[in-house]
């Protein structure tokens, strides 16, 4: 039981959760617009996923002079050294438009974690926009990235086009927040998450808000309306139940398998 603990949570740490959560809700989009799925952005989404995540939450342990390398984090970076083969490999498969693309999401993901210069914060720091800024990589990943790499234009999106892209936006945002309240013992106060500007109610006021819009959204858009009604709740009731309290896999392994679900149920049933 212990042993099975532990790989449960090396299957987290390492980031492989959270990109088939990202490799998830890619597939998802290409099922609600019924496109043919591209199997090398599929493949370069889940590695590039483990990688980013990887550099944002332990690469700035590597600085640190008095922290020590636990035999776990060894197989966490060997497997993101890894990861960056394919990568690398996968990348070469994309077009100059999706390439530009992944070249300006890949920047916003350094600047997360690297200062702009020696003197100045990186986007991180910058207080109120760590939410968004995940919001930004992880819809341009799994929504823009899959459109126009089937060869729709970014700057000619439809109406149709636009309205999923927010929606998925809005959700991401709303999974973000459980993880900023059961971080707020751990966060800097200067870093004015939302819980801390907020406070725990109204974040998940406006979390719902963002859910109810995005509800409405896809109301608009007439997809598979029973799957994504039934989705939107589980996240309102994750939302609800999201305290400091919560254990680390509350966010870490359901909050962040919802994606994973709303896959499975969409194939299954959709």
């Amino acid at each position: 039981m212990i042993f099975l603990s532990k790989l449960l949570r090396l299957y987290i740490n390492s980031s492989i959760h959270v990109a088939f959560a990202v490799l998830a809700f890619t597939c998802i989009t290409y099922l609600d617009f019924d496109l043919d799925i591209q199997y090398h952005v599929l493949a370069f989404v889940f590695f590039s996923t483990i990688v980013a995540y990887t550099f944002v939450k332990y690469i700035p342990l590597l600085v640190s002079p008095n922290y020590k390398i636990s035999n776990s984090l060894k197989l966490i970076y060997t497997l993101a050294a890894f990861s960056v083969i394919p990568v690398i490999f996968f990348l070469l498969y994309f077009d100059i438009n999706a390439f530009l693309f992944i070249i300006g999401l890949t920047t916003l993901t350094l600047l997360y974690v690297l200062p702009f210069s020696p003197s100045a914060k990186n986007l991180r720091d910058v207080s109120g926009l760590k939410i968004f800024i995940i919001a930004i990589v992880w819809s341009g990943t799994t929504a823009i990235l899959p459109l126009i790499s089937s060869e729709i234009i970014l700057n000619s999106f439809s109406t149709e086009e636009l309205l999923y892209i927010c929606s998925r936006f809005l959700i991401v945002v709303a999974l973000i927040i459980p993880f900023e309240i059961r971080d707020l013992r751990l966060d800097q106060i200067y870093l004015k998450t939302l819980p801390q500007v907020l406070g725990v109610f109204r974040s998940k006021i406006l979390a719902l808000s963002f859910l109810l819009l995005s509800m409405f959204l896809f109301s608009c858009l007439m997809l598979d309306s029973y799957i994504y009604i039934l989705m939107h709740f589980i996240i309102i009731v994750l939302v609800l139940k999201a305290n400091r309290q919560n254990s680390f896999y509350y966010t870490s392994l359901w909050v962040e398998g919802v994606p994973i679900l709303w896959f499975l149920t969409k194939y299954f049933f959709g």
